[in-house]
């Protein structure tokens, strides 16, 4: 340490055992609050003891660093270079272990780990200056004028005052704030894994540099993104960054099945990028039974904030027995302009080009991606823009992916618009193309205008919330499987398709999707059964022809016409091989060809359709549970192709004053359509449409098997009594399809509040009664959405919450005798919720097993979605409930819970789907009802995939029992305790392991194992040291009955869930606590109570638990991974979501007596490393972890 400068000359060496730190700070800060002064006597060295946790730099100019040296430490440990500017010319060398190079301002405190990363920057004076010399660090200019004169540097001072480098002549500034890196940094080590080169500060450039952190899997490499970064400060990240065209980064993973690294480049104002990286994947993989895990390429994003530009030489992300890598582009608005891209090219000739004086003065850069080095990016390629992406005019994309496994295509993806929130369009000149070989192609965008596209068999997806408009798209294959198109446009136009696959294999599949017109202007020819014939789409594939499905918007008023583009329709012929449409042609209505591979897709007529023809069926009666199979004798079908009016004889409706307009399309005439034990549903409605599904009775199926249609009717201020069939079901409720009776709130705002207040108040009470807690102020309607929307804008997530209740769900018994109203929720003319008549109100949950489903979904902004699930009573989803934890919980019984998973999503989640997926919802977290809080969410599924492959999740007891803040948990460390061994309970082996790994490699901290996990020892852990999270590896049980039969097992105690308070987590309030080893008495009330309870009762923001007691290695394989993407994505719920994606893809498991996960591998305690090879995918060993209280 030396406040003044430090200079490191080319003959400069190492001779330490441990890590090196060469700072220009004035003191160093110690665990325990004391300092170790540049200025002073230091007398009580005595004290300086532990790890250090701070640099101050009192100055207000602090004192640069020049290292032309080679200074190398032994493995696994670390070199820091910490001043006011650094400049590296020379060599570091920390063979699997971590280099820090960064640049801090005057006047400031650098907070830092125990693993040495910085965690983030203060800018205020950080101590008194009171008592210590005044002096004035050298700049360095004067550094290399004066104490450094005759000192190889590599560096050279000129005259006019400036600096520059001694090999190349590049002049550099010298201000504060500066890093340069012109030498090398080198991490890389075939044995050790957690490689990191991290350089910071103010302004960066990389010139004529090697950054090399490869090894047995690749490393990370951070420039100007600080990796511990905390929103609330992000001082340490760069404002400017340039890498010139000779610096190399390699992040290359070695050793068989190892994946390449990471990289980030990023600033906050101007990122300049001309060099190359690598981050490929092993080249081999080994051939073990049962493992499928192959070497991936990296990860590599070069971003900013506000000005992006993208030269680079050589981009390699390729996995030759792997998937290939990504490298993501992330802007406010993209252009893609010419550009060389042409290997070697000098600075001064490169349209792109900018001196390195000009960018890191914020003088020069036109934001723009060259389009020739984007095409010789080997890898997929991410282009995602806040607003706009533009391919400048004249200007073509050519991919030709030139030594890419053909056995592993690339993807090429644009998203305009990616924060969702101002608009943005994709565009370019429509007289150029995009060609691919095999590349995937997906733009998104609210209005895309693209040219020509050919994929040579990549699939091509385009999105546009408005206008769609291409020229040709051509996904045909010569050889092999012709590409998927998929067009979904509020309007779309394009010239034609093409998707043909290969003589031996089949055409892809084409789906059009708009709520407008979609016209195919152009043709080409093909030959349908030998014959030259002019298309506008085919899909003709030597092996079969893929599916045309065409929706448009026509609503049986605009037909869709084949040989006419005007409006609606294709200029040519509609072929797949098998079928093919020749024009003339017109539909008016909804068609599919005999062979069922084209479809032409409409909505509804607005209006009254002539007859022309009758369908005539007869006595179709459903017996008492739900709707049966008709026998085929009772149907006779007279006119199938024909459209009809319907008449109901046995539907009656309460009058109703006013005008109907039917909308009704190819009926049949019913003369008896019976039911028993109807349910009566009332709804007030005004201006608003009746749907009532009527179900599809022309077919010898069963009724409930069939999708109903719908009959809209204009109606009036009314009540509307309708008669529902109960279709109770005898038989699996896995059969049948729910029905949902959907109330809109736009224009009930008050009933939205009273809603969420009603259903807030009544959960809420039961957790009060349950944990013996009082007087909690009620969330508003308003206030919910206020703090989902700060939620929104400090994490880029979109959450909704999910309220699942069974109405009536409770019922009030109150002094005033205030009654519920019809909707079972809110009376008449609710009362403001205070104390005063919550004590007054005593609500129940009434255990009425025929109540119904219902969903309230809120979110950050506009109207409440409720929607009651016809059919899906308690008794109905509590049963599949029960039914799907036994089976998740038999591991032996492999995948018999997957029907039971598919039902409960299409009872809790299909309802409101749609809906998400409109607003874009990435996040969930459910408020449920008795019964429901133990299920394990993660493992719902829809058929084709688990919940959490889409949303991440959370539990909350209620809103008004959570705190809803965001905090970056990066900046905590963690106590973690544990016990191995118990007197009365089983072992737990794997928890030093874990214990270990938390607060050493995945995280920073302090454990205490065994005899040391106490109350009392974790109490002055905490008054120590406000540890932000709290991790117990222990056994926990939540039981039936009161929450004191409920506890947590420590070394010498069974602390009850009421006593939780003694452990004082909330003083200062703990961000997360976990609990890695914990049982639910699943489906009990009072369990459950307590389980969902848990974040309130042990005064946490956030708790982590599991329902049941997952295995030891199963436990291990989650948490390990928890940590480790708790780093990367600093939201709770979203690093848990990973975690249980990646044992769900194999990417964490058990191998020759290692914990192997995507960061390396890890030897298991002795009573694991005994066990088989072990894959962790079954939701058995992840689905039973739940985020409780505040998932982010």
């Amino acid at each position: 340490m030396n406040p003044a400068g430090i200079i490191f000359g080319a003959d400069a060496r190492l001779n330490v055992p441990a890590s090196f730190t060469a700072t220009t700070a004035t003191g160093i800060g110690f665990e325990d609050g004391n300092w170790f002064d540049a200025f002073g006597d230091n007398k009580r060295y005595q004290d300086l003891i532990g790890e250090p946790t701070s640099f101050a730099f009192d100055l207000a100019q602090p004192g640069s660093i020049i290292n032309a040296g080679d200074l190398e430490v032994p493995d696994n440990q670390r070199i820091a270079l910490i001043g006011g500017s650094v400049i590296n010319t020379g060599q570091l060398n920390a063979p699997g272990g971590n280099i820090t190079i960064a640049a801090v301002p005057g006047q400031s405190l650098v907070k830092i780990s125990q693993s040495g990363n910085l965690l983030n920057l203060e800018i205020d004076p950080p101590r008194t200056l009171d008592g210590q010399p005044l002096i004035t660090a050298l700049d360095i200019p004067e550094l290399l004028t004066g104490p450094a004169q005759g000192v190889e540097t590599g560096l050279s001072a000129n005259s006019n005052g400036t600096v520059q480098l001694t090999d190349s002549g590049t002049i550099v500034p010298t201000e504060t704030g500066t890093t340069i890196v012109s030498g090398t940094l080198d991490v890389s080590n075939q044995e050790l894994r957690r490689r990191s080169v991290t350089v910071l500060g103010d302004r960066i450039a990389l010139i004529d540099a090697t950054i090399n952190s490869s090894g047995s899997n690749g490393g990370q490499v951070w420039i100007g993104k600080n990796p511990q970064d905390n929103p609330d400060n992000v001082k340490l990240n760069a404002n400017r960054t340039f890498v010139s065209r000779d610096s190399v980064i390699k992040v290359d993973g070695q050793a068989a099945d190892r994946d390449g690294g990471r990289v980030t480049v990023w600033s906050e104002e101007t990122t300049a990028f001309y060099g190359d990286i690598t981050a490929r994947g092993a080249q081999e993989q080994t051939s073990q039974a049962g493992s499928d895990k192959t070497p991936d390429g990296g990860t590599v994003e070069i971003s900013s904030q506000q000005t992006l530009i993208f030269d680079g030489k050589k981009v390699d992300l390729t996995a030759p027995v792997g998937q290939n890598g990504t490298i993501t582009f992330d802007h406010n608005n993209i252009t893609i302009v010419p550009g060389t891209g042409i290997a070697g090219q000098q600075l001064g000739d490169n349209p792109l080009g900018f001196d390195v004086m000009e960018i890191l003065s914020g003088d020069g850069g036109t934001p723009g991606l060259s389009a020739n080095a984007l095409e010789q990016v080997l890898g997929n390629i991410v282009l995602n823009a806040s607003n706009d992406i533009t391919i400048a005019p004249n200007v073509s994309l050519n991919f030709s992916d030139q030594g890419v496994s053909g056995a592993n295509p690339l993807s090429l993806k644009f998203t305009a618009n990616a924060d969702g929130i101002d608009g943005g369009d994709f565009s370019m000149d429509p007289t150029q193309s995009i060609t691919t070989l095999g590349r995937e192609i997906t733009i998104d965008g609210v209005n895309v205008t693209v040219g020509d596209i050919n994929t040579d068999g990549g699939a091509i997806t385009i999105t546009a919330s408005e206008t769609l408009s291409t020229e040709e798209l051509n996904s045909s294959a010569t050889v092999g499987k012709g590409g998927d198109v998929t067009l979904d446009g509020g309007n779309i136009q394009v010239s034609w398709i093409n998707a043909q696959g290969g003589s031996d294999r089949k055409g892809g599949n084409v789906e059009i999707t708009t709520e407008d017109m979609f016209t195919a202007t152009d043709t080409f020819n093909t030959l349908i059964e030998g014959k030259e014939t002019a298309v506008s789409i085919a899909t003709v594939g030597g092996d079969g022809g893929g599916k045309i499905t065409i929706g448009h918007g026509g609503n049986g008023q605009t037909p869709f016409e084949v040989g006419n583009s005007s409006t609606n329709g294709t200029e040519g012929a509609i072929s797949t091989g098998d079928s093919t449409i020749l024009p003339p042609g017109s539909f008016l209505t909804s068609t599919i060809s005999d062979s069922g591979d084209i479809e032409i897709k409409t909505g509804e007529p607005s209006s009254n359709l002539t007859s022309q023809g009758q369908a005539m069926a007869t006595n179709l009666i459903p017996n008492s549970n739900r709707p049966t199979q008709t026998d085929s004798n009772e149907i006779e079908e007279q006119s199938t192709k024909r459209e009809a009016d319907l008449n109901l004889n046995k539907m009656n409706f309460n009058p109703i004053e006013t005008n109907p307009i039917a909308e009704i399309t190819n009926t049949n005439s019913i003369q008896s359509l019976e039911q028993s034990d109807p349910q009566l549903v009332t709804r007030k409605l005004s201006n608003s449409n009746l749907e009532v599904e009527i179900p599809n009775t022309n077919s010898s199926q069963s009724l409930a098997q069939s999708e109903p249609r719908l009959v809209t009717r204009k109606l009036s201020n009314s009540t509307l009594e309708a008669e529902i069939p109960n279709t109770n079901s005898s038989q699996s409720p896995a059969q049948s399809e729910p029905r949902l009776v959907t109330r809109k709130l736009s224009n009930s705002t008050l009933e939205a509040e009273a809603d969420v207040k009603q259903l807030e108040g009544g959960f809420t009470y039961a957790f009060e009664k349950h944990l013996g807690i009082s007087k909690t102020p009620i969330v508003t309607l308003e206030e919910a959405q206020a703090h989902l929307g700060k939620i929104e804008t400090i994490t880029g997530l979109k959450p909704a919450i999910i309220y699942l209740f069974f109405k009536p769900g409770f019922k009030a018994e109150t002094t005033k005798g205030k009654p519920f109203n019809s909707k079972g929720l809110t009376s008449t003319k609710p009362e403001r919720e205070t104390t005063e008549n919550r004590q007054k109100t005593r609500s129940h949950w009434e255990e009425n097993l025929d109540t119904q489903l219902e969903l309230l979904v809120v979110t950050a902004s506009g109207t409440v979605i409720r929607k009651q699930v016809q059919g899906a009573t308690r008794s109905q989803v509590l049963s599949v409930a029960r039914e799907f934890q036994k089976s998740i919980t038999n591991f032996e019984s492999a995948n018999v819970y997957l029907p039971l998973a598919q039902q409960l999503y299409r009872w809790l989640i299909s309802p409101v789907e749609q809906e998400l997926k409109a607003k874009k919802i990435n996040n969930l977290a459910f408020i449920m009802d008795v019964g429901l809080r133990s299920l394990p969410m993660a493992a719902l599924h829809d058929g084709t995939g688990f919940i959490v492959e889409r949303y991440s999740l959370g539990l909350m007891p209620t809103l008004s029992l959570t705190n809803m803040n965001y905090v970056d948990i990066r900046k905590f460390q963690v106590l973690a305790m544990g016990a191995s061994y118990f007197k009365n309970k089983n072992p737990l082996p794997a928890v030093p392991v874990e214990l270990s790994m938390v607060t050493e490699k995945l995280w920073s901290g302090k454990a205490l194992l065994n005899e040391a996990f106490t109350v009392a020892n974790l109490r002055k852990a905490r008054a120590s040291q406000p540890f932000g999270i709290v991790h117990l590896a222990t056994h926990s049980e939540f039981l039936a009955g009161k929450p004191s039969n409920s506890y947590i097992q420590l070394w010498d105690t069974k602390l009850q869930l009421n006593q939780l308070h003694k452990l004082g987590l909330s003083k200062p309030k703990v961000e997360l606590l976990v609990l890695s080893a914990c049982r639910t008495a699943l489906g009990d009330e009072q369990a459950e109570l307590g389980f969902a309870g848990l974040a309130v009762l042990a005064g946490v923001k956030s708790a982590l638990g599991s329902l049941w007691y997952v295995s030891d290695e199963g436990t291990l394989g989650l948490m390990t991974t928890f940590y480790e993407k708790l780093q990367e994505v600093p939201v709770k719920a979203e690093a848990i979501r990973k975690a249980q994606l990646n044992l769900l893809r194999g990417t964490v498991r058990l191998e020759r007596g290692q914990l192997v996960t995507d960061q390396g591998s890890f030897p298991l305690p002795p009573a694991l490393a005994k066990l088989p090879d072990v894959e962790l995918r079954h939701p058995y060993y992840w689905s039973a972890f739940t985020l409780i209280g505040n998932p982010w």
